[in-house]
């Protein structure tokens, strides 16, 4: 096997669902012996194609596949029209905004827009964040077909889910509980959960034509917020990403 065939099967692995990975799932995954696997993934993470988490060495994809993708959705024509609601969105609220996509379990930052009021925190694109833990990834979540989920968390409804912060799903039950609340509003909210003192409010489209998925969002320091200013929020991430999912066609958005 070549270095490009090996390369082509882990990043499959990740392309079928897989969020991380072990060197002992890729072994016997792809049937490797394990000195090959080694030498393989070693290989990968020396060129930023895997990061690997130092507490627990499971594998994921790294840096330099992020930045390849950030690359390549910028020139699409729906990351220009996401990009023209959110300038808009940020225009009528002062708030930063991103424009996110979906992979695996994962939500991946693919622009932000600053407002004119100031974050504590950033994210900078090709960051990647468990999308159960945000408003935005759970409102990409809220996207998906069952088969889709079930491919991304498994259909073990009592499976644990890793937690941060305050109030994020921490079982598969949980978070398929609250991607149905956020598919049913069309919308997702989530404050002081994973990030303390952030909020969000976001709502995602999908082009029928290409399947590419889509969640926007507006960000917000929480103690500058009260229900009416959220509602507020709500409203207008609703009206610029339902008028953007009409004008795609995305039968959610039809009504």
């Amino acid at each position: 096997m070549s270095i490009l065939d090996g390369v082509q099967k882990v990043l499959t692995l990740f392309g079928t669902g897989a969020t991380d990975l072990s060197f002992s799932e890729v072994a016997a995954r792809l049937a490797l012996p394990r000195s090959t696997a080694s030498r393989l993934l070693n290989q990968m993470h020396a060129y930023q194609l895997l990061d690997q988490d130092a507490a627990t060495r499971r594998y994921r994809p790294g840096a330099l596949l992020s930045a390849a993708v950030n690359a390549r959705a910028a020139t699409t024509p729906l990351d220009d029209a996401c990009c023209a609601a959110l300038e808009r969105m940020c225009e009528a609220s002062g708030l930063t905004s991103y424009l996110c996509t979906l992979i695996g379990a994962e939500s991946v930052v693919l622009q932000r827009i600053n407002g004119a009021h100031p974050l504590q925190v950033l994210s900078q694109p090709g960051a990647r964040r468990q999308a159960s833990y945000t408003a935005v990834g759970r409102a990409l979540l809220a996207r998906l077909s069952d088969a889709e989920f079930f491919a991304a968390f498994g259909s073990d409804a009592r499976a644990a889910l890793p937690t941060t912060g305050r109030d994020t799903p921490g079982t598969v039950a949980d978070l398929r509980n609250r991607v149905g609340q956020a598919h049913a509003a069309r919308y997702a909210v989530a404050i002081d959960e994973s990030m303390p003192g952030v909020g969000a409010v976001a709502a995602a489209v999908r082009d029928p034509a290409t399947q590419e998925l889509r969640g926007l969002c507006l960000t917000f320091l929480s103690f500058q917020v009260n229900p009416s200013t959220v509602d507020a929020l709500r409203a207008l991430v609703l009206g610029e990403v339902g008028a953007l999912g009409r004008q795609l066609g995305d039968p959610y958005w039809a009504t």
